[in-house]
């Protein structure tokens, strides 16, 4: 039977040497830095040619394909909503949803879901009523109630998909008028969905 020995390290025993060669550790730890700077510099490479900025990520799919598959809510929303004073889109779910909000305002929101439609919509917010955002079918929801603040239109995309824009305000005041915001916002982003 072997004699069983326990498990070190490379350079782990007790005489400070490295296990394989037997060298001292500092000569063990410097022939492993010479190897990992060897490394780095082998993987720089200089190429010629003039530098060009990369090709723009698109925010909408190609025309026509009828799907919301790349394109991204928060860079859509932020083309929306640009120089008017929220701040950056933030995403609080892993899904295609970004929310932006204006301090002493409230915030605006965009979920692009290419799977759920409309009938989904009209299951998962009681009360919602038909709409039309540029011609196209929609639905107004208020899943808090009328005049509680938050308001939202969720507009047909494709055969299954749909795209859910949301306005909910902060200021009593304001309350009133989060449907109105929300109508404006879907408006906007109408064009940029892919083709009915």
């Amino acid at each position: 039977m072997l004699p069983t020995t326990k498990p070190r390290g490379i350079c782990g025993d007790s005489r400070n040497e490295c296990e394989v060669t037997r060298l001292p550790r500092y000569i063990c730890l410097l022939a492993g830095s010479g190897a990992v700077l060897v490394a780095l510099t082998a993987c720089s490479e200089t190429v010629a040619g003039t530098p060009s900025p990369a090709e723009p990520v698109s925010s909408s799919p190609a025309a026509g394909d009828g799907t919301l598959t790349g394109m991204d809510a928060c860079a859509v929303l932020g083309q929306l909503i640009e120089g008017e004073g929220f701040g950056p889109g933030e995403r609080k779910t892993a899904r295609n949803e970004c929310h932006a909000s204006k301090p002493d305002y409230g915030t605006y929101s965009l979920a692009l879901d290419p799977v759920q439609g409309l009938a989904e919509y009209e299951r998962q917010v009681p009360g919602s009523a038909p709409a039309a955002i540029n011609g196209r079918e929609a639905r107004q929801g208020e899943p808090f109630g009328a005049g509680q603040g938050m308001c939202e239109f969720a507009i047909q995309v494709g055969e299954h998909g749909r795209a859910v824009v949301t306005a909910t305000m902060l200021r009593a005041e304001q309350r009133a008028h989060a449907c109105d915001a929300a109508r404006e916002l879907a408006t906007e982003l109408e064009p940029l969905l892919p083709a009915r």
